[in-house]
């Protein structure tokens, strides 16, 4: 579980401070909060004699101090149990997070396989960049098995040990007795196993999963590390999933070129081809149907805000994309006026998530003013969104509620990428993930919420993961860090221009790479007040 800091509960949450202040009022006596070097965050510095206690959370170590009071150890317990639950929330956030990247990444694999060549070494090769992308090694390949003779051929390979097996035999070695088995393996000390060949130096880890088409073996998939220890049983659950999508997309492209050579099949073939042709026109049918619905989808003009300046963008990956944003008017009680502001990322890709998009704008769009807060709003548009599409289908949103007349804002991110504030003088403020991804799990999940407000001068930046995931031909990301710096550079310019800054920024990083995901980002900035 990760260590969250002491400020991070006492100081900037509210509700903390308000239940020190509370117990402290109850028992007459004044309580002080440090951090473990001894900083302010709580209270009023006491006299050195005063009675003094430590925190601690999950036995990581000294997290500060309590004085003051005549019972220390009573508010140092209370405290420890607020820094393991934030612990214990930011933990399922981040695992939800990774959850959710895995499932899109195995989903963006199915898509390629698909829609790649039926070509047994390109299968091969495309699934070892899969498997490298997702799982640390140094070295892989992929073996295909000769039946009769039971030999394996390395059809796809990277590093200078795995790929040199070609022409193994069946239960030779680590790798040869796993394809024998048809089981897969994890094998963290490899020097220590007494099926390793004696001409594989360099390698101290192995992950070797069959390639299987039913109950039969066609070849294995391996990958290797210079570090024991290196795999766990997420990596071989993963390397698994990988391996059954590729055996059944070689074991096509073997049949497949197998027809291409029989001479009597080419009648056949002529009919198959005229049937893609057809299917093939009805797919650009669809997607051209999807773009016309997501371009709908988008406000046709942000909304005019006395006092604030409103911009936003959608560069799609493909014709169609998953990204969406919004801006909505809320009349509020009191008669104040609020407006609601959304950035959302659907999962999948093409109609699918074109459709999804279509649903959640309406279920928002038919929420908004009727739940009595932002997590209320998150919480049941989840739940309808679970109720109507498929467990596969969920959907990331950032969202901030924004009063217009005094700039308090509340920010709700279910599985959202973390978003940006930056303040007039450049202090930039993280907005992180408040609950689970819309539609994910099952109905009544609660949503945290937390408070911000824009002052004259702030800006706050609502995006999608498409922004900082962007990456070069290098595979260098865009990161974090250089969105930051560009809209710190750009803060006290218009929100088109540091739109279009960002954007830009994203171009010259990029250079020729492809665009492999959706970009949206919407810019709020609250005008500056004007001296006369």
């Amino acid at each position: 579980m990760s260590k969250v800091a002491l400020r991070h509960v006492v100081g900037r949450r509210g509700d903390a401070d308000d239940v020190l202040s509370a117990l402290a009022a109850a028992l007459a006596t004044p309580v002080t909060v440090e951090d473990a070097e001894g900083r302010l965050l709580h209270g009023q510095p006491q006299a050195a004699d005063a009675s003094r206690h430590a925190i601690t959370s999950d036995g990581s170590g000294i997290a500060g101090w309590v004085s003051g009071t005549t019972e220390p150890a009573a508010f140092a317990s209370l405290l420890g149990h607020l820094l393991s639950k934030e612990s214990e929330r930011k933990a399922l956030g981040a695992e939800v997070l990774h959850l959710y990247r895995e499932v899109n990444l195995i989903y963006s694999f199915s898509e390629k396989l698909a829609a790649a060549l039926l070509e047994v070494e390109g299968v091969a090769r495309l699934t070892l960049q899969e498997a490298r992308h997702l799982i640390a090694a140094s070295d892989g390949a992929i073996m295909l098995l000769e039946e009769e003779s039971g030999v394996l051929t390395t059809v796809a390979g990277f590093g200078d040990v795995l790929p040199q097996l070609n022409g193994l035999r069946r239960g030779e070695g680590i790798v040869g007795a796993i394809t024998r088995s048809g089981i897969a393996e994890i094998v963290n000390h490899v020097l220590a196993d007494p099926r390793r060949m004696t001409d594989n130096v360099g390698i101290r880890a192995l992950l070797v999963a069959p390639l299987k088409v039913g109950e039969r073996v066609i070849g294995v998939i391996a990958l290797g590390s210079a570090e024991v220890d290196a795999y766990a049983a997420a990596d071989l659950k993963l390397l698994n999933t990988l391996a059954l999508q590729t055996a059944t997309a070689i074991e096509n492209a073997r049949l497949f070129e197998r027809t291409v050579q029989a001479a009597n099949e080419r009648e056949r073939l002529l009919a198959a081809n005229k049937e893609i042709e057809i299917a093939r026109a009805k797919l650009e049918s669809e997607f051209e149907l999807a773009a016309r619905i997501q371009a709908d989808l988008f406000p046709a003009a942000l909304p005019d805000v006395a006092g604030y300046d409103l911009a936003a963008r959608n560069r799609p990956a493909r014709r169609c994309g998953g990204d969406y944003y919004d801006a909505l008017p809320v009349a509020a009680t009191g008669g104040s006026s609020k407006l609601l502001l959304c950035v959302a990322d659907v999962s999948g890709k093409g109609m699918p998530a074109a459709l999804l998009m279509s649903h959640t704008q309406a279920t928002l769009r038919a929420l908004v003013g009727r739940p009595p807060s932002l997590p209320a709003l998150a919480t049941q548009a989840s739940d309808l969104l679970y109720a109507s599409t498929a467990a596969n289908k969920y959907v990331t949103a950032a969202f901030l509620d924004l009063d217009i007349a005094t700039g308090a804002a509340r920010y709700v991110s279910a599985g959202h990428v973390d978003c940006l504030l930056v303040r007039a003088d450049g202090t930039p403020v993280r907005l992180e993930s408040t609950g689970a991804p819309l539609g994910l799990l099952p109905p009544g999940m609660p949503f945290g919420e937390t408070a911000v407000a824009l002052e004259p001068g702030d800006c706050v930046v609502l995006y999608s993961d498409g922004v900082a995931d962007a990456h070069n031909e290098a595979g260098d990301d865009f990161g974090d860090d250089r969105l930051l710096d560009t809209v710190t550079r750009m803060k006290d310019l218009s929100a088109g221009t540091i739109v279009d800054g960002v954007l830009g920024a994203i171009d010259r990083f990029v250079g020729a790479a492809s665009q492999f995901d959706d970009i949206t980002i919407l810019v709020a900035k609250r005008q500056p007040h004007i001296i006369e």
